[in-house]
């Protein structure tokens, strides 16, 4: 499901006031294909220093107030700032936040965001909000991730590499202990289909447990720690017994950087 209507709208009129320094991150990334499972309910704002933040926020507010857009600040900090924008009966919540600069890739200009984090470091922070926090969303997105984009295993490999204290093995350990969800709490999401609860606990455990036989390879195999793994095109891959000594490791960086491929003669 794409990002719902509303929030287009509110992104489209402030996509020329980001920059590298001020781009959408979180799940709005991930939910921005078509065929992401679910809607977000809120706008994520990243910003490098806390000075692009408040530049940031000054100018989006301006900018949707000047659009006819009424705003209700919630938060108003130095480092994270809160507002519920709405128009009608319609509204939804941006959130502007100063986080780290240190990612896998820089950020990339966007046709209808203006600048977003780049996938796959949206990809490796929903990891690190699963293992932080209890919300079902996480839930769903990180099964979306396994099932269509990279698998948990290697997801959690290199979201181990943002966080000097967390292992992938203590990240697999935490996010299982924590992610049981009762049937109430499915009808909290907005979902392109209605979720069957059983058939996604099923992909749950069995993404841990490949993500667990992942781990315990990987550290027979000494391999490199908290990176990606990429293929000649320069793709994320899933490594194998076989694949890995013809993957490149690819580490996160302050701003990130763009993997180098040399093609051999």
């Amino acid at each position: 499901m794409p990002l719902g209507p509303f929030e287009s709208e509110i992104l489209r009129c402030i996509a020329k006031n980001r920059s590298p320094d001020s781009h959408v991150a979180g799940a709005t990334v991930l939910n921005q294909l078509k065929n992401s499972p679910r809607t977000s309910k809120d706008i994520d704002i990243f910003h490098d220093t806390k000075e692009a933040l408040t530049d940031a926020f000054t100018t989006d507010c301006l900018s949707l107030k000047e659009s006819g857009y009424e705003i209700a600040v919630q938060r108003d900090l130095d480092t994270f700032k809160r507002a519920v924008v709405s128009s009608e009966n319609q509204k939804t919540k941006i959130e502007w936040v100063n986080d780290s600069a240190f990612r896998f890739f820089p950020t990339e200009p966007d046709p209808h965001l203006g600048y977003r984090l780049h996938r796959w470091d949206a990809a490796t922070n929903k990891i690190l909000a699963a293992f932080g926090r209890v919300a079902i969303r996480d839930y769903i997105d990180v099964l979306h991730l396994h099932a269509t984009a990279l698998s948990l295993g290697a997801l959690v490999w290199a979201a181990s590499g943002k966080d000097g204290g967390l292992s992938p093995g203590f990240i697999l350990e935490e996010i299982q202990r924590i992610h049981r969800y009762p049937l109430e709490d499915y009808q909290q999401l907005i979902l392109e289909t209605p979720p069957d609860p059983v058939a996604l606990k099923k992909q749950w455990l069995d993404a841990l447990a490949e993500a667990k036989e992942l781990n315990t390879l990987l550290l027979e195999l000494d391999a490199p720690y908290g990176c990606f793994f990429l293929d000649a095109s320069g793709a994320p891959q899933t490594p194998t017994r076989e694949t890995l000594p013809n993957l490149k490791p690819h580490f996160g960086s302050l701003r990130g950087c763009w993997p180098r491929i040399v093609e051999e003669d």
